[in-house]
């Protein structure tokens, strides 16, 4: 008899809840120490922010990254409470938003879809206050709203852009490698490794680690807590590569909150 197997749908719905009773369980600090995931979000529900940051910085993109190109001048504005930034017309051939926001005073800072932002007292005046954001535009959408607190400040720039993903680059063994995108996960994932050195780890061994493929497994919510508890506080390390997935580099830490 086959086992059963939760849809993939649910399966995909549990791993929120798990991932969501981690980040508030723990504590804001701590969050920031985790090991770099090359191209992963920084904000809960964001898009893939790795080609953005490196493309505005003239740094090479990496494979599956994004090319962004400015189309216009950008906006820029400090705003105490919840407020609209416009940035006018929407010239050809935009397709996103880049934006650069930087806490003036703690808080919690939330985007049009969601995504957010939270700073403590220790992150203002320094770079911690600064993060940066990429927001597909929808059609005859030229404004970006931020909701929080009425005393809280802050300071955005905005600029339109056209921006595209580029394609994963294929290594000796046949292995995809790259970031994360809207196109799913390369074999070889781009990460930063304990050492600080950057490289790749297998997604396989990501999916494990991370509970990815656990995740399939549950059969109620029950399941995941339980699997989530028998990890609590333990370690996983994954072998970093260079783009070949032979050449070791370091390692990339998952767990240990």
């Amino acid at each position: 008899m086959n086992e059963p197997h939760l849809d993939e749908m649910f399966s995909t719905a549990l791993r929120k809840i798990l991932v969501a009773q981690v980040d508030t369980s723990v504590p804001v600090k701590k969050r920031k120490h985790r090991r770099l995931w090359i191209g992963a979000g920084v904000f809960a529900g964001a898009g893939l922010l790795g080609g953005i940051g490196a493309a505005a910085a003239g740094i090479l993109v990496l494979p599956g990254g994004d090319t962004v190109t400015k189309v216009a001048s950008p906006v820029t504005g400090t705003y105490t409470g919840t407020a609209t930034v416009d940035l006018g017309p929407v010239p050809d051939g935009v397709t996103n938003m880049a934006v650069e926001f930087t806490c003036l005073t703690p808080g919690r800072f939330v985007y049009d879809d969601g995504a957010s932002v939270v700073c403590d007292g220790a992150d203002i005046g320094t770079r911690s206050a600064v993060s940066r954001y990429s927001i597909p535009l929808t059609t005859g959408q030229h404004t970006v709203t931020i909701t929080t607190d009425s005393a809280a400040r802050w300071t955005l720039t905005a600029t339109y852009v056209n921006q595209t993903t580029t394609d994963w680059a294929t290594n000796e063994q046949g292995q995809s490698y790259g970031v994360e995108n809207s196109k799913g996960s390369p074999d070889l994932v781009a990460v930063m490794a304990t050492n600080g050195k950057t490289g790749y780890a297998f997604r396989a061994a990501l999916d494990e680690a991370d509970g990815s493929n656990a995740a399939k497994t549950f059969k109620s919510p029950d399941d995941a807590i339980a699997w989530q508890k028998a990890r609590h506080g333990k370690t996983f390390p994954i072998p970093v590569y260079e783009s070949d997935g032979t050449t070791l580099v370091g390692e990339f830490v998952i767990g240990g909150q």
